[in-house]
C-alpha cells in the first residue's frame, strides 16, 4: 500500500513534534545541570578558602557555528585583509581546504 503525500507530510510532522519535544527535555536537563554545576562550584570554592585551596575555574562551554560561506566585504573584509594581507575571499578559499 502506498502512502498519500499528506500521509508523508503528517507522519514527518509527528516525527518533527517527538524530536523537538525531545530537545526540549535535553534542553532542560542540561539547564538543571548546569545550576546543580554552580551550587556545586560555589560549595567547593568555600571550602577551598577555608584550606588554602585552588578555586574551581568557571569553564564555560562555548558554541560555535560553522560557516560555509566567505566573508563579506565591509568590516570583515577588511579586517581579514588587515590581519592576512589577502583578500578576503582568497583567505577564506585558501582555508576551507584544512
Amino acid at each position: 500500500m502506498f502512502k498519500s503525500f499528506q500521509d508523508w507530510f503528517t507522519e514527518g510532522e509527528t516525527l518533527y513534534t517527538e524530536a523537538l519535544a525531545e530537545y526540549q527535555a535535553l534542553e532542560g536537563q542540561i539547564q538543571e545541570l548546569e545550576l546543580r554545576l554552580a551550587e556545586k562550584r560555589t560549595e567547593v570554592n568555600q571550602m577551598a578558602v577555608m584550606l588554602g585551596k585552588p578555586a574551581v575555574e568557571n569553564n564555560k562551554r562555548l558554541t560555535a557555528q560553522l560557516v560555509d560561506q566567505p566573508p563579506q566585504s565591509g568590516v570583515v573584509g577588511a579586517v581579514t585583509r588587515a590581519l592576512t594581507g589577502r583578500n578576503a575571499v582568497t583567505a577564506w578559499r585558501d582555508n576551507s581546504h584544512r
